[in-house]
């Protein structure tokens, strides 16, 4: 017998191991319910287009066809810090956030602190400056709700301040509704 035969565990050292496992896997559980409503996950709602998920998916046909209706009619413009940024669209909804370090166009629109907002709407047919405006427009970061700011706009051409305070990545998105023509729009750029 030239091989040392292996020593069992007895039952209560198996017990034991089975027993501290089981209470280690259980911590475990407790401690990532924790974590997770700590966080916050679930506990806000997306406010794409000013509404709630639900209801943007319920009515996502209607909110493109609305916008389609709307762009006929006007031309609409959004000018950060005096940079026109050009036509206000959805299709940047389209893209993923990772998507503006390879852009040119709307990135690095805003800045830390103070930025000046003014959306500018004309006639498509006048060339004229639509003066009533009922626009809002929500900045948010597509990661937390905690520094959303909502702005709301009465007057082509009126310039708003919008305080900034994260370096990263942001979502501005809003509404334009004329005479019961709504046209929406999503922007997604980053702040430096």
């Amino acid at each position: 017998m030239g091989k040392k035969e292996k020593e069992r565990l007895s039952k209560r050292t198996v017990y034991t191991i089975f027993l501290a496992k089981f209470l280690f896997s259980l911590t475990l559980i407790f401690w990532t319910v924790k974590m997770t409503l700590g966080a916050g996950v679930g506990l806000d709602d997306d406010n794409t287009f000013m509404s709630t998920y639900h209801k943007v998916d319920d009515n996502y046909n209607q909110i493109v066809a609305q916008s389609i209706e709307f762009n006929k009619l006007y031309n609409s413009k959004m000018y950060i810090n005096g940079i026109d940024i050009g036509k206000l669209d959805y299709h940047d909804i389209y893209l993923s956030q990772r998507s503006i370090k390879k852009r040119k166009e709307r990135k690095h629109l805003l800045k830390l602190g103070e930025n000046q907002i003014k959306i500018v709407v004309t006639n498509k047919t006048t060339h004229k400056i639509i003066k009533d405006i009922d626009a809002k427009v929500s900045f948010t970061m597509p990661s937390s709700h905690k520094f959303d700011q909502k702005i709301e706009l009465k007057k082509s051409g009126a310039i708003t301040n919008v305080d900034i305070k994260e370096a990263t990545y942001w979502n501005i998105m809003g509404s334009i509704n004329i005479n019961d023509k709504v046209g929406t729009f999503f922007i997604k750029t980053n702040a430096k």
